[in-house]
This record gives structure tokens, sequence and C-alpha cells, in this order.
């Protein structure tokens, strides 16, 4: 596997016939490496799902140019606002006059508060999205986030489950494709990564989080993409069982000199 020492991107991966994988990856000191994956629907209304990293926007842009005319971008879908899912959004709505922004009503709250154009916000809601371009997108909550307002979706169509940060690894190196980590990396970098990202977990039962996998299970989907993860194919059940083995044995459930409790006794010390 590759290292890095600063963030770069790669080649674009096909998913499916429509769906390809923008690939970037990030070094974290100390901790290893975390892909930035954005996510293209190459179709007559092509959607984009989230931006990447402001910091690789030339080549970011120059790779989807490589793949779509920008003036026909019709959708970019934000799975939520950290920065490295909207790094190059402000340039893809100059460059993509007839895109529209597809989150949901607290995403586009914090869209508001950053100072962009809500104007040419969709909402996800309740109701849904378009179709777009044939593909029936059914907004869903990932099972764990850093932001409350995180939408993924599963594509009817093509069987694709988007996981948003939920998934994600920190690892060794860069890496294409899940065969080429191993087992325990990858349990190591769920449990880890998942410790950042949402170290609420921490509060949740295992049983409660094991029936939030069940569900996954039970979509049944044909290829899970992730923020922060390589494309897995070939069933889920495998990295719901390794999530769930990683929260089991990782640092999610472990201390958290943070919390109220360690504070409570600290100072009844």
């Amino acid at each position: 596997m590759v290292t890095l020492n600063a963030p770069e991107m790669f080649d674009s991966q096909a998913i499916t016939k429509d769906w390809k994988m923008l690939s970037s990856w990030m070094p974290v000191p100390e901790l290893g490496v975390l892909p930035v994956n954005s996510f293209l629907l190459k179709a007559r209304e092509a959607l984009l799902v989230d931006t990447g990293l402001g910091i690789l926007g030339v080549d970011f842009l120059k790779r989807l140019e490589g793949e779509i005319d920008l003036p026909d971008l019709k959708w970019i879908w934000l799975s939520h606002m950290d920065a490295d899912h909207v790094g190059n959004l402000q340039a893809l709505l100059d460059a993509a006059p007839n895109a529209r922004v597809l989150t949901n009503f607290l995403g586009m709250g914090k869209l508001n508060l950053a100072g962009f154009d809500v104007s040419r916000v969709t909402l996800i809601d309740q109701t849904g999205v378009p179709e777009i371009a044939g593909h029936n997108l059914i907004p869903v909550r990932p099972p764990y986030y850093d932001a409350p307002e995180t939408m993924g979706f599963f594509d009817r169509n093509d069987g694709v489950f988007f996981a948003g940060d939920s998934f994600g690894a920190l690892l060794p190196g860069v890496a294409h494709d899940l065969a080429g980590i191993a087992k325990s990396d990858l349990q190591e970098g769920l449990a880890l990564w998942s410790s950042i990202d949402a170290p609420w977990l921490a509060s949740v039962s295992r049983e409660a989080f094991d029936r939030t996998l069940a569900a996954i299970d039970r979509l049944d989907p044909a290829v899970m993409i992730s923020s922060h993860l390589p494309i897995v194919r070939n069933g889920i059940s495998d990295m719901t069982a390794a999530l769930s083995n990683a929260y089991r044995s990782g640092p999610v459930g472990g201390f958290d000199p943070f919390s109220v409790d360690h504070v409570i006794n600290s100072l009844a010390a």
C-alpha cells in the first residue's frame, strides 16, 4: 500500500455502468491515511455526490471535467456540510450554472450560514427526491455520522447504497481494493475512524447498533459506497459483521476523559 505526505487524487473507478467514484486520499498524522471519495452518476441528468477536498480543487475539477461537461451537471447531493464534502461546492456552482443542490432542511440552513446561494437548493424530505435519469434514489439515514444533517441513499435501480461517513476506515496506506487490506487492519481502521467521527457511539447499546446493522443486511445492496472506504462489492454482510466486531473490540466504547461521568468523578475525588 502507498503512503502519503499530502492529499492526492487518484484515477476514477467504475462502480456500476452509470456510477463512478472520484477517489482521493489524505494523510492523518500518526494514524494512517483516509480515503475521501466523491461519486458521479453519469447520465443525461448527471449527479455528483459531495464535492471533495478544497485543497485538491484544481485536480478535482479537471478529473470531473474528464467525465462530464460541467454545464451538464444537474444535481449535487451533499451528504453533509463538512469541509471534505463541500470543499469545491462554490467552484462547481459557478462552473455548472444549471446544477441544483440536494440536501435537507438543516443542511440548507448550514449552507445559508456559510454564505451559499440557497435558492439553488432542492430539499430532501420524507417525500424523497426527483427521479434522476431513471434512477430512484431513496434517502437513507446512515448507521452513524458526525453531522445530524447527514443523508445517504439507496439507488433501487443499481442496488447502490451510499453510507456517508459510516463504514469509513483509517488505513496504513492507500488501497484501491478491499482485497488489498488485511482483515485486522480493516477492523482496527473501522474502530478508530468511528471513534473519531462519531464518538457518541460509545453511548449506544450494542443491541441497538446491531439492530441497525441487521437492517442494512436486509436492505442487501449489491454495492456499498462510503465517503471514506474503497468500494464494497459482493454483499454487505461481511462489512456489517466487521463493523459490529470493531464496535466490540475497538476504542469506540472505550474510556472518554471528557464525559460528564468522568468530570463528576474527578470533581468528587
